[in-house]
């Protein structure tokens, strides 16, 4: 929702229509169209109680809309990364529009081409199936996914017991060509470089200690791998130590070990004990689709907690 930093942007014309940020006096109407354009009942009554969480400079100058003849078409609120942010992630929330989809798209489209990213994302809370048919219009020209997302967490002081843990490999940079390579084995994908560089920093500043290879024994192949970060509070801090809280980005086990969930629940537990010998306190936090659903069964298998369920557009370097 509209929780974005403050950017001070140029307005964009061309022959038929305006692009421009909110005045002081349009921010409740802003939400009140969000709303409506989603169904609510009362999407008045809705705005004006969302006003009392705002911080109404940071979301007007954070909040656009697409004018033609003075007459408003569609509307998007933005949180675009900082320049010297590690984390390059645009998030985009509050959007609707009156008539055409293509007027939504070509406000988001003028906005993606302002802000430098790797990856954006539209996060769906509470939409029904009918409004993501309508917003399908929009995202799906523009290059973005329809993901189904399960956001989940995982106190470290819980770790369960292994009886034959894996032994890790952490990453340095005489061995980033055999990461990316045994990533691609596993994930069945070529990797960009442009990719390569999303994962590394994809929740925040990129930490070399905490991506893996896992092997059986050292002189032995990798048999999987399992990328991690530190946790970007809401405040773009992050906690290290005893409590510290970290990411998971990606896990995955060799194709040859794809028909194992044992082997995954060992990749996941063995690379987890690392984190709990750093923080005993700490937490962990991921997130995932359901394209690979024994991935979820074994989060949960191991005492991962479901905190949020919902779908979200995606777009992601290729």
């Amino acid at each position: 929702m509209l929780n974005g930093s403050l950017f001070r942007v140029s307005i964009w014309y061309n022959l038929k229509t305006v692009i421009r940020h909110l005045s002081a006096d349009e921010l409740e109407w802003f939400l009140a169209s969000s709303y409506r354009f989603l169904g609510h009942s009362d999407p008045w009554a809705f705005a004006k109680r969302s006003m009392d969480s705002l911080q109404a400079e940071t979301a007007m100058t954070s909040s656009f809309i697409l004018l033609s003849d003075k007459a408003p078409l569609a509307g998007v609120h933005i949180q675009a990364p900082k320049l010297e942010a590690d984390e390059k992630n645009l998030y985009l929330s509050n959007f609707w529009f009156h008539h055409q989809a293509s007027d939504l798209s070509q406000l988001i489209s003028k906005l993606l081409d302002k802000y430098p990213h790797e990856a954006v994302y539209a996060p769906l809370y509470n939409v029904s199936a009918k409004y993501k048919e309508r917003l399908k219009e929009v995202f799906l020209p523009l290059g973005f996914r329809l993901e189904p997302r399960f956001d989940l967490e995982f106190d470290l002081a819980e770790l369960p017991p292994i009886g034959m843990p894996l032994v890790l490999e952490a990453w340095d940079h005489t061995s980033d060509r055999r990461f990316r390579h045994i990533f691609s084995q596993a994930e069945g994908i070529e990797v960009s470089e442009r990719y390569w560089a999303y994962l590394k920093r994809q929740r925040g500043k990129f930490n070399p200690e905490l991506w893996f290879l896992a092997h059986e024994t050292l002189d032995q192949a990798p048999v999987g791998y399992a990328l991690y970060g530190l946790y970007r509070q809401d405040d773009g801090g992050y906690i290290e130590g005893i409590d510290g809280r970290y990411y998971l980005s990606a896990i995955g086990a060799l194709k040859k070990f794809r028909g194992s969930s044992d082997m995954l629940r060992r990749l996941l537990i063995s690379s987890m004990q690392e984190l709990a010998a750093r923080s005993p306190l700490g937490r962990l936090y991921t997130s995932s689709n359901d394209q690979d659903p024994k991935l979820i069964n074994i989060y949960r298998s191991v005492g991962f907690e479901l905190k949020d369920r919902y779908d979200a557009f995606v777009k992601r370097p290729q």
